[in-house]
């Protein structure tokens, strides 16, 4: 009998625990990051930042080629101003820069520094999707992802002389230390080798600089419907950061979901082309030359 009398409360509590999985399964994974603040508390001061982000600039030219072409320079920095000034972060002395690389590839790095390999800018099809792609890293940004990277490097020992960058930063060192710092937190991959979770929260942050830039959002949904079939067909072209994201497919459905539930619409509307990009898209090289010193045009 007890038996028996156990078994429609054995049932309730599987049906509540069957109905728990399928609402989280249908949540929408952007909701942890809905009206969340930012802030350098708890990291670097912003100055600090700016300064760790100059030395980790000069690291990065000693690997990476610049692109020259002030023609296509100055139209990547007019398009990540624009967005850049419609983020939650849009006093920082933002700087874009183009990598004369073939492999398809963005990264942040700290302190409103932006790099687009010339293999992306190849892949685009439209300013939209082009936009989308710095309305990402923009997202990084703003989210303190690469001080997050330093933080729990710090926290967890994987970088020698960490825990000394602010106090070095304070003290007024520069060159050789802080250089050394900047060039090891580079080559250990610790400062743009982001979480998962950092990647769909830098999509999130990025759909709406998209959108508020004034571009069409679907722009970057067909950016990762490009992702994935060139994951599919050439997967060596995409760069190691690229390829470490989460899934091109879910990256999709992820945006498609936002923009069904919270910017309906969005998709219809906006600018998705422009001109300009369709003058020097042409222009951007993909070099496979081995990389030389080029100091970029601020």
């Amino acid at each position: 009998m007890n038996r028996i009398s156990g078994l429609p409360r054995m049932l309730a509590v599987a049906i509540i625990g069957a109905l728990s999985i399928t609402a989280l399964a249908q949540s929408n994974p952007y909701d942890k990051f809905r009206n969340r603040e930012y802030s350098n508390k708890g990291y670097l001061s912003e100055a600090d930042e700016l300064k760790l982000a100059e030395q980790v600039h000069q690291e990065l030219l000693k690997q990476f080629r610049l692109v020259e072409d002030r023609s296509l320079n100055n139209y990547i920095n007019s398009l990540g101003q624009r967005i850049a000034r419609r983020s939650q972060r849009p006093n920082l002395p933002w700087r874009f820069y183009v990598v004369d690389d073939k492999s398809i590839n963005a990264f942040a790095t700290l302190g409103g520094r932006v790099y687009v390999h010339t293999g992306l800018l190849a892949a685009t099809r439209s300013e939209a999707q082009l936009a989308s792609v710095l309305g990402h890293e923009i997202g990084h940004i703003v989210g303190r992802h690469g001080l997050e990277n330093v933080k729990r490097s710090q926290k967890y020992g994987t970088l020698a002389g960490i825990a000394t960058v602010a106090g070095a930063i304070l003290g007024g060192q520069t060159g050789a230390g802080i250089g050394e710092l900047a060039g090891n937190m580079i080559a250990g991959g610790y400062l743009m080798k982001h979480s998962r979770d950092a990647e769909r929260e830098a999509d999130f942050l990025g759909l709406y600089n998209l959108r508020d830039a004034g571009y069409n959002t679907g722009g970057m949904v067909e950016m990762f419907e490009i992702l994935q079939r060139v994951s599919q067909s050439s997967p060596n072209a995409l760069g190691s950061i690229l390829a470490s994201h989460p899934p091109a497919s879910e990256r999709a459905a992820n945006t498609r979901r936002e923009i069904s539930e919270h910017l309906r619409g969005s998709d219809q509307r906006g600018e998705r082309d422009s001109s300009e990009f369709e003058r020097v898209k042409p222009s951007a090289p993909a070099s496979s030359k081995p990389p030389r010193k080029v100091r970029p045009r601020n």
